[in-house]
């Protein structure tokens, strides 16, 4: 029986919920799913039963390679730029994350941050939109560094070989 994970590329933002039996919920461009778990351990599941990774591993790489330390994005699969990158910090490691792939624009409209995605959506929200425009630039930054580097190691194997 073929699985298939509940966080895709699809995957427009996950975000926390005020809900007795759910901590967040991950609205997709078909339909939202909701989780009793954090939205980071639910990336972390993701990670480790479909990608053989962790968000541990996915931090470390990026605080070593890209000296970024604190709200770092998780690359998820690269090739299909699935990257989850969160709008705030949080104790309880239940931010609202953004799918970098899905997202548009970022807008600010009386005093609220307005995020535009690929399928015409908006989503009204009180995050900082400063904020969230660094870590959109962050995100778009550590990817394209990620995908050189990739290409550059299979460019350095390929000519060992020929």
């Amino acid at each position: 029986m073929l699985t298939v994970p509940e966080l895709t590329p699809q995957v427009l933002y996950i975000e926390p919920v005020v809900h007795p039996e759910y901590l967040c919920r991950a609205v997709h461009t078909d339909g939202v799913i909701y989780c009793e778990k954090t939205a980071e351990k639910w990336i972390d599941d993701t990670l480790v039963y479909f990608y053989s990774s962790s968000i541990k591993v996915k931090r470390q790489n990026v605080k070593l390679i890209h000296n970024i330390h604190r709200l770092q994005p998780i690359i998820i699969d690269e090739k299909y730029q699935f990257v989850l990158f969160p709008l705030h910090s949080c104790k309880y490691k239940n931010p609202f994350f953004v799918n970098l792939r899905q997202l548009i624009d970022f807008k600010k409209v009386n005093n609220k941050l307005v995020i535009t995605f690929i399928d015409g959506r908006e989503v009204e929200t009180d995050y900082d939109y400063s904020f969230s425009k660094k870590q959109y630039e962050k995100t778009l930054f550590i990817l394209d560094r990620t995908v050189k580097h990739q290409n550059a190691v299979r460019k350095y194997f390929k000519d060992r070989e020929g």
